[in-house]
C-alpha cells in the first residue's frame, strides 16, 4: 500500500508521535518529555515516565488550555529562526528544587507543581511571553515581552519590568537576527548562579539601513521596513550589561576586541563573565573573562584560522580556573582542557566531538564520532590521559540527554532499519528500559506502508583531492530495469544529511513511485573537519557542483538506473544547488525543483554570508561565481521554481530576481508561488500542494 501525499502531511504522524525535549527531574526520579498530541500533530501535550514504575502518563493536555493572545510580529520571526511550529506547550523548564515546572503554553507562562499537579498562570492575560526561565535557585522567573525583560518573585507573586525602552529598534534580552538565525544564539540574557547579577544584551537594529519586503498574503500586500543586514553592509549594534539584581542598576561593559566584532556566546564561570567575541571575518575567535568585582577582563584563549572558525557551544566551567572546550585547532573538533596555565587535548585523531553533555571533576561525556561520521555515539573522556571509553556500542545515531549526576542517560535511537526507540540507560551497566518504543506493529501509523517500505543504503566515493564523500541512496521498492533517480540535495555548509538513521517518510513516498533518490553529503558540509569545509572558501557552488556529479557518475553505474533521466531536488542552500547543477552539468540533469534557492549571495546576511564569501567589497569576483546568474544561458533541463511570498530569510527577491533573468533570456521555466507562507513553508496546506505538485513535475519530466 502506497501512502498519498495528503497521508504524508496527516494525523496521526506515519513517523508515529515521538517524545522531544526529553529532561530529568533534578533527582533523576522522572523524566518529562512534550508529545504530538494523536488528534493534532501541531500540539504539543506535556508527559512524565516515573523511573521508578516504567510508566509513561499524559501529564498537561495543551488543549484544555486555550490562549487567545496574538503573536507578536517578533514573536513570530523568533519561532521562524528556532524552526517551531507547533502550538499548544511550546517549552518548558525544571525549577531548580525539582518542586515545580515552568511551562510556557502559546505566549501564557504557568507553574506546574509536581506533587500537587496544580497549574497556575502567573503572567498577565492577552499577553505573549518569550524565553522564560527560572532564576538559577528557582526564586524568580525572567522572560521578555513587548522587546522589555521582566522579572516574576514567586514568593510575593510579583512582576517587575527590568528594562524599559519603548523605540521600536531596541530590545533587550531577544537576541539579535544573526545571533538566532546564523550564530544560534537563541539567549540574550544570562543569570549568575548566586542571583545576584543578570548579564543581557541591549540591541538596537538603527545602524541596519531600512529595506522594503514585501509579504504578500492571499488578502493583502504588507509593506515591511525591515531593517536586514545585507552582507557587507551594518550589524546591529550589541550591547552587553550586567545587572546588579540589589540595586536595579546596569554597568555596560565593553567587551569588543574591534569595533565590528560579534557577541559569540555568553556564559557565567562562577564569579566571572566568560565572553566569546567573534571578529567580522570570522578568522580570531577570543575567550574572555570579566571579574564584576575588579571590573576588568582576562584572557582566556583565542583560536584563529585561515578561513572561518565555526562556533561552538561547549565552554564548560569546572570550577576555579578550569574548564572545556573543543577546537578545531589541528584539524578536528577535539576536546581539550584549560586547568590554570595548562592547555590539554584530551581527544585526537579521525574523529569529532559534538557536544560536552556532562562534565565532573575527572571526566566528561561527550557525543560524536570516532568511527564513522555517518553515526553519533556517546563517549567517555577521562581527564587523566587514559583513552575514551564508548558507551553507546549500537550501530546507529544516538541523541543523549544525561541526568545531573551522570549515573544514567536517555537514549533516542535511530538506524536505517530501525525506527526510533527511545530508552533509559545506566552509565555504569547495561541497563535499559524502554520509555518510548517505535515498533512497526498493527498500532503503528506506518505499518500499513511497511510492506512497500526501502531501506536505504551506505557508500562512500571518492572527491578529486581523495577526501572520502558519503551517500544514501533509496532505491524503490520494486526494482525494475530502468528507474530514475532524484538528486535530492542541501550540500550547504552547517549540514550533515547523510546519516545512519531512519529514512525520513520524503524519500519513501518517491521510492514507492518508482524513483531512486541519492542523497550525498559533498565537501563543505558539516561535521568532517576543516579539510572536509574549506574548499567552499570564497566561492560557493563549485566543487559542492563537482562532488555531487561523481554521486551522478556512480549512479550510471547502477543497472537500475535510467542514466538518461537524472532529476535534482533542493530547499534553501538546497535550491541555490539545484540550479547550480541544471546549469552547470545540463548534460546530466534533465529536470530540477528549486525551492527558496539563494540566487545572488549579495542579497543574503552577513555572518552566514561573509564566514564563506568574505565581504562583496574584497571578494567581487568570488560574488560573482557564486551567484546562479552567469551560469544561466546554459540551462537547458526542465526548471520548477518555488518560494514563499512572505519569506523574510531567503528574501522573495532572490526568485523575483531569477524570474527577471530567465525572461530576459528567453528560458522556459514553470513557477510556484505561496501567499502568507516563510522560508519554512511548514503549513498543512502548503506542504500538501508543494509536494503534489513536486511528483507531478517530476512525473512529466523524468
Amino acid at each position: 500500500m502506497k501512502f498519498t501525499v495528503e497521508r504524508l502531511f496527516d494525523d496521526p504522524p506515519l513517523t508515529g508521535t515521538l517524545p522531544s525535549e526529553m529532561q530529568f527531574s533534578p533527582d533523576g526520579s522522572l523524566i518529562s518529555f512534550l508529545k504530538v498530541a494523536i488528534d493534532n500533530r501541531e500540539r504539543l501535550d506535556l508527559w512524565r515516565y516515573d523511573v521508578a514504575t516504567g510508566k509513561s502518563k499524559c501529564w498537561v493536555n495543551a488543549s484544555e488550555l486555550i490562549v487567545t493572545a496574538a503573536m507578536s510580529d517578533a514573536e513570530k520571526a523568533a519561532r521562524e529562526r528556532t524552526r517551531q511550529f507547533t502550538t499548544g506547550i511550546t517549552s518548558y523548564a525544571w525549577c531548580p528544587t525539582g518542586k515545580r515546572l515552568l511551562l510556557v503554553i502559546d505566549g501564557s507562562g504557568y507553574l506546574l507543581g509536581v506533587e500537587s499537579g496544580e497549574l497556575v498562570s502567573f503572567t498577565p492575560s492577552n499577553t505573549r511571553q518569550t524565553d522564560c526561565r527560572f532564576s538559577p535557585k528557582g526564586r524568580f522567573i525572567t522572560y521578555v515581552r513587548d522587546r522589555n525583560l521582566y522579572c516574576y518573585d514567586i514568593a510575593k507573586g510579583k512582576e517587575r519590568a527590568l528594562t524599559r525602552d519603548d523605540e521600536v529598534t531596541i530590545s533587550n534580552g531577544v537576541a539579535d537576527f544573526i545571533a538566532q538565525e546564523e550564530m544560534h544564539r537563541f539567549e540574550a540574557y544570562w543569570w549568575r548562579d548566586d542571583e545576584k547579577y543578570l548579564a543581557y544584551t541591549r540591541v538596537d537594529e538603527a545602524p541596519i539601513a531600512i529595506s522594503q519586503r514585501f509579504e504578500i498574503d492571499a488578502e493583502e500586500i504588507n509593506v515591511i521596513p525591515q531593517r536586514y543586514p545585507y552582507a557587507g553592509a551594518n550589524n546591529a549594534a550589541v550591547q552587553l550589561g550586567i545587572r546588579d539584581m540589589s540595586s536595579g542598576d546596569t554597568k555596560w561593559i565593553r567587551y569588543k576586541n574591534h569595533k565590528d566584532d560579534y557577541l559569540a556566546r555568553v556564559d557565567w564561570a562562577g564569579d566571572q563573565l566568560a565572553v566569546q567575541t567573534q571578529c567580522r571575518d570570522q578568522t580570531e575567535l577570543t575567550l574572555k573573562f570579566y571579574d564584576v568585582a575588579a571590573a576588568r577582563w582576562r584572557h582566556g584563549l583565542s583560536e584563529s584560522s585561515d578561513t572561518w572558525v565555526n562556533l561552538h557551544d561547549n565552554f564548560t566551567h569546572l570550577g576555579k580556573d578550569r574548564f572545556l572546550w573543543t577546537s578545531e585547532r589541528d584539524g578536528f573538533n577535539h576536546l581539550y582542557l584549560q586547568s590554570g596555565n595548562e592547555f590539554t587535548q584530551l581527544t585526537r585523531g579521525n574523529g569529532r566531538v559534538e557536544r560536552v553533555l556532562y562534565a565532573d571533576e575527572n571526566k566528561a561525556f561527550v557525543s560524536g564520532w570516532f568511527g564513522s561520521p555517518v553515526e553519533q555515539q556517546l563517549y567517555a573522556v577521562p581527564f587523566d590521559g587514559a583513552p575514551l571509553e564508548l558507551i553507546t556500542l549500537e550501530s546507529g545515531w544516538h541523541d543523549i540527554v544525561i541526568d545531573l549526576n551522570g549515573e544514567q542517560f536517555i537514549d533516542r535511537l535511530t538506524a536505517l532499519n530501525n525506527p526510533v526507540q527511545v530508552s533509559l540507560r545506566s552509565i555504569k551497566s547495561s541497563n535499559s528500559h524502554p520509555i518510548d518504543g517505535q515498533s512497526l506493529d498493527s498500532q503503528h501509523p506506518y505499518f500499513p506502508y511497511v510492506s512497500e517500505h526501502s531501506t536505504p543504503t551506505l557508500g562512500t566515493l571518492t572527491a578529486e583531492d581523495g577526501q572520502e564523500l558519503h551517500f544514501r541512496l533509496t532505491r524503490p521498492n520494486t526494482l525494475g530495469k530502468s528507474h530514475p533517480v532524484v538528486v535530492y540535495v542541501y550540500g550547504g555548509p552547517g549540514v550533515q544529511r547523510v546519516r545512519n538513521e531512519w529514512a525520513p517518510m520524503l524519500l519513501q513516498m518517491f521510492q514507492q513511485r518508482g524513483y531512486g533518490v541519492m542523497e550525498l553529503d559533498n565537501r563543505g558540509s558539516s561535521g568532517r573537519g576543516r579539510m572536509f569545509e574549506s574548499p567552499i572558501h570564497l566561492r560557493l557552488g563549485d566543487v559542492e557542483v563537482r562532488d555531487q556529479l561523481e554521486g551522478v557518475k556512480y549512479l550510471k553505474t547502477l543497472s537500475w538506473v535510467d542514466p538518461d533521466r537524472i532529476g535534482v531536488f533542493g530547499h534553501s542552500y538546497g535550491g541555490f544547488m539545484t540550479i547550480m547543477c541544471l546549469a552547470k552539468a545540463p548534460e546530466v540533469f534533465k529536470a530540477g525543483v528549486s525551492v527558496a534557492p539563494v540566487s545572488d549571495w549579495s542579497l543574503y546576511d552577513t555572518h552566514y554570508t561573509e564566514r564563506y564569501l568574505a565581504t562583496p567589497e574584497s571578494n567581487p569576483d568570488g560574488y560573482t561565481a557564486s551567484s546562479v546568474f552567469p551560469y544561466l544561458a546554459d540551462l537547458q533541463g526542465k526548471l520548477l521554481l518555488m518560494h514563499g511570498m512572505a519569506d523574510d530569510n531567503v528574501l522573495f527577491t532572490h526568485s523575483t530576481k531569477l524570474y527577471k533573468a530567465l525572461q530576459a533570456a528567453n528560458i522556459p521555466f514553470e513557477m510556484m508561488t505561496y501567499p502568507g507562507a516563510k522560508h519554512a513553508l511548514q503549513e498543512r496546506d502548503v506542504s500538501v500542494h508543494r509536494f503534489n505538485l513536486i511528483l507531478d513535475f517530476f512525473e512529466r519530466n523524468l
